[in-house]
């Protein structure tokens, strides 16, 4: 579903991502980790066409992200970590504004707009301006926002950051139901612990891992697979720590 190929991306001379390769499938998700300013969020850009590359190639669906935007956008929902602008329209004036611009029919738009407003429980906000909202309930609009158009890639910039424990909850339960449904999904996150929340070690589809140092991947493996390795080290002697994620991470991100 996603193809990248070689992508890198300088800013003044400074290379921040190098050549990065890797492939994405229908149903698989990524999770993104590295040090702060490793380009996680600059990679997000760059996949959501927010970001010209400087040299390499994404492909969304076999269509060229950058020569057919027009083509390629409408397959993209982007969740950034923080909500900017429009503090004075309603949630539903918010949602009919972008049913328009994504091209909606007249006569669906209500029906859809009164589903993700379901979905995302803010039904009973449907008036509230967005300035007066909490971070949670932004972050709820966001996604009900990414929901109309029903795209298949969804790139979510740490989307638990802003939520109390129960919005997390629901939150993880959501990413499980996209998935199910056959989305590609990439986060990009800071803490470690959301690692295995995000994972999980179930055998029915893929998981991946990429941890970015150095503007490449120190690693680009399932949980699965580093378990394993973990694992078969074990067998010859070598008892992994508790916090063996933790350690590998400090390991293959060091300065």
């Amino acid at each position: 579903m996603l193809d990248v190929q070689n992508l890198s991306k300088s800013f003044d001379k400074k290379p921040l991502l190098r050549e990065l390769t890797f492939q994405i499938a229908a149903g698989e998700c990524l999770v993104l980790l590295g040090r702060n300013g490793t380009g996680k969020t600059l990679l997000l850009n760059i996949l959501a066409t927010l970001v010209e590359p400087t040299s390499g190639s994404v492909s969304i669906d076999g269509i060229d992200a950058f020569t057919n935007r027009k083509q390629a956008r409408p397959r993209i929902g982007y969740i950034p970590v923080a909500f900017e602008g429009y503090p004075e329209l309603s949630i539903i004036d918010y949602l009919n504004f972008f049913a328009a611009a994504y091209k909606l029919d007249k006569r669906e738009r209500a029906t859809a707009i009164e589903a993700v407003l379901e979905l995302m429980d803010i039904k009973h906000l449907h008036n509230t301006k967005i300035g007066i909202l909490s971070t949670g309930e932004r972050q709820r609009l966001l996604f009900a926002k990414t929901f109309l158009h029903e795209p298949q890639l969804w790139l979510l910039d740490e989307p638990l950051t802003p939520l109390d424990p129960s919005g997390q909850v629901e939150m993880l339960e959501l990413l499980e139901e996209l998935r199910s449904m056959g989305k590609t999904v990439i986060i990009a996150t800071n803490r470690l612990e959301d690692v295995s929340r995000f994972c999980g070690t179930d055998s029915q589809d893929e998981k991946f891992i990429g941890i970015l140092s150095g503007g490449r991947f120190a690693v680009f493996k399932t949980l699965r697979e580093l378990q394993r390795e973990i694992a078969e080290a074990d067998s010859i002697g070598d008892s992994p720590s508790p916090n063996w994620f933790n350690e590998l991470f400090l390991e293959v991100t060091k300065p």
